[in-house]
């Protein structure tokens, strides 16, 4: 991933300037924010606050519309594809239990990668890209548990794990 290129900004809000908030907020949409700090200020023209903002030059649309779409059901066979399936809807049912999208659970990417490789171990599913201890200790044994109830019944798949 190349180096982006890092900016600073800043925006002073007087306290009941709603107009200054609307362009901030704007500004922060649009932009990849990496930090942001406020100050109060007393100036010649009145109390209000200061925001310092570092930012890239890589916008958000453009960051999210560069992230190709894996189409799932061409790269895993059909046999896979059903497991991979099943972990996707245990992943809604914890996320739906959790109050949590789906992605804060596993990504796409790591439920094709647990068809592929299925984990025995806590420690299996921390080998993952991006998930550590947290997760798994929060998130790890209904899918640990799919995975040892097929294991042990191979030719069943198992309805739910929860």
């Amino acid at each position: 991933m190349p180096l982006l290129t890092q900016y600073q900004t800043f925006f002073v809000s007087p306290f009941g300037e709603p107009s200054v908030c609307e362009e901030l907020n704007h500004f922060l949409r649009a932009h990849r924010i990496i930090n942001v700090e406020k100050r109060l200020v007393d100036g010649e023209r009145g109390t209000g606050w200061l925001f310092l903002i570092e930012y890239s030059t890589v916008l958000k649309n453009e960051a999210v519309q560069s992230k190709e779409r894996i189409d799932y059901r061409a790269i895993l066979n059909d046999q896979e594809f059903a497991l991979f399936d099943r972990l996707r809807q245990l992943r809604k049912e914890l996320a739906d239990q959790h109050g949590v999208p789906v992605y804060v659970i596993f990504t796409n990417e790591h439920l094709a990668t647990l068809v592929k490789k299925p984990p025995k171990t806590e420690k299996d599913l921390k080998e993952l890209p991006n998930v550590g201890e947290a997760r798994v200790k929060q998130y790890g044994a209904p899918f640990l548990k799919l995975f040892n109830d097929i294991s042990s019944n191979p030719h069943e798949t198992p309805k739910s794990s929860l």
